[in-house]
């Protein structure tokens, strides 16, 4: 389709190159799922020629952009032109160019400054991109400060290009504070990226030396030599990398990014917490703060609101595995308190918790992690059971009527309390009058009264 579309541009008298990441990619043999062209055709005149060949859109006309759809696959056509940035926006002021040269000199990087002719081959390479793809090195295009006061967002996706690529930076950025200016979620959308690349501890580290992160997640700065104690060789900033890192090589599918984000931020209420006695180093309800912490700070980056929550929960209840341990060592858990743990995390989060205790402990120096191979054969038997639709045999309007109450705590209470028994194995969630029978039980060792009251 590429070559079609150069044949008619050039039937018209005008010219059509390949660029970008489409050409950077081709050449170091990755796959490209965005194709960018590049004409000398004004954005009308592009809209004229393509046309007939599919779908076209005009989201970026007012940049010089023309969409063109076809067969699923997306292909942006954009004029030649030049920009002006205002200090305050990394939207441009656009003027339009007949020089491709021009065109290339306004990119962020040398290995996305290459074109290439669809229909010979033939590539331009007026900045030295292949040479710094060849030597895997981010350079950008001209001088740094002017490229990054430009769009400061580039700041962040020079990182992603080297977390993604494996390669060298070799930038420097004098005002991160620049990226102030940038909406919160084009920040949190490269963070994301950033995340999800084979090395995400490198990316983090990177943001945070270069001084980006403390406008990204100050949080994570703010573990910086925050000791953790005798089971912990790393201060809880490296040491929440390494779980990052480690976290990394789990594939948890579409949950890969709320694993990830969990597996850096499960420590973030430490700095909050220490405290030290004689006992040593201790950080009481790290998981519970942690986990209201981690909303505030997603929220801020308008993460969606499930990302989000899941995130929060995997923190929320990262401890729990950890204070089953010498049960479970000891062979003498209960199937009980399985079920109702499972029932508390979720059927869906409940292997991405066991796999971030275990990032977690192995990113220590203590080898406790082989309990958490023992945890995951006991809920490996529990969810044959599939612990979340064991239900209370009576419901809340059942237990109102037979009972004479009306809608309150108590009979919350009450349900809980058949819910437990059905998960306990000690009532089947199907029998109505066994269930009958032991509310009225319930209620002659504590009284409505006293359940109302939460006594």
């Amino acid at each position: 389709m590429i070559q079609k579309i150069a044949k008619i541009f050039k039937e018209n008298g005008y010219e059509l190159f390949e660029v970008g990441g489409h050409v950077r990619d081709s050449i170091l043999d990755i796959e490209s799922h965005d194709i960018d062209l590049t004409t000398n055709a004004t954005p009308q005149e592009v809209k004229r020629l393509v046309n007939s060949l599919g779908s076209v859109y005009n989201l970026g006309l007012p940049f010089g952009t023309v969409g063109l759809v076809v067969n699923k696959q997306v292909i942006e056509i954009t004029t030649y032109r030049n920009e002006i940035y205002d200090n305050d926006s990394r939207k441009p002021t656009v003027t339009f160019s007949n020089s491709l040269i021009e065109d290339l000199s306004r990119r962020d990087f040398t290995i996305n400054a290459i074109a290439r002719c669809p229909l010979t081959g033939k590539i331009i390479n007026p900045f030295g991109g292949i040479d710094d793809i060849k030597s895997q090195v981010i350079r950008c295009v001209g001088n740094d400060d002017d490229r990054f006061n430009e769009d400061p967002l580039r700041m962040m996706r020079a990182v992603r290009f080297a977390c993604q690529l494996g390669f060298r930076l070799d930038v420097t950025i004098n005002n991160p504070s620049r990226l102030k200016i940038i909406s919160k979620e084009r920040i949190r959308d490269e963070l994301i990226k950033i995340l999800l690349s084979e090395q995400p501890g490198f990316g983090i580290r990177r943001l945070c030396s270069l001084g980006l992160m403390e406008y990204i997640l100050p949080e994570v700065m703010n573990l910086r030599n925050i000791e953790q104690g005798k089971h912990h060789i790393k201060d809880a900033f490296y040491h929440s990398l390494l779980v990052l890192d480690k976290g990394a090589r789990v594939d948890h599918k579409e949950y890969n990014l709320a694993f990830r984000l969990a597996c850096l931020l499960h420590d973030i209420a430490k700095p909050d917490t220490k405290t030290e006695d004689d006992g040593g180093v201790h950080f009481y309800n790290h998981h519970f703060m942690g986990a209201k912490k981690a909303r505030k700070a997603l929220k801020r980056l308008k993460f969606d609101s499930d990302t989000s929550d899941r995130v929060c929960h995997l923190i929320k209840f990262h401890m729990t595995p950890i204070m089953l341990q010498k049960e479970l060592m000891s062979g003498e858990i209960k199937k009980r308190i399985i079920m109702r743990m499972i029932r508390k995390v979720g059927e869906n989060n409940i292997y991405l918790l066991l796999d971030l205790v275990k990032c977690d402990i192995r990113s220590s120096k203590n080898s406790r992690y082989k309990f958490v191979t023992v945890l995951k054969g006991l809920v490996d038997e529990c969810m044959e059971e599939r612990p979340e639709t064991l239900i209370s045999p009576l419901d809340g309007d059942e237990i109102m009527d037979l009972f004479n109450l009306k809608p309150s705590r108590a009979v919350g209470k009450i349900k809980t309390y058949l819910t437990n028994l059905v998960v306990d194995g000690k009532l089947d969630k199907d029998d109505k009058e066994t269930a009958k029978e032991k509310v009225k039980e319930f209620i002659k060792t504590q009284p409505i009264e006293e359940i109302m009251n939460g006594v």
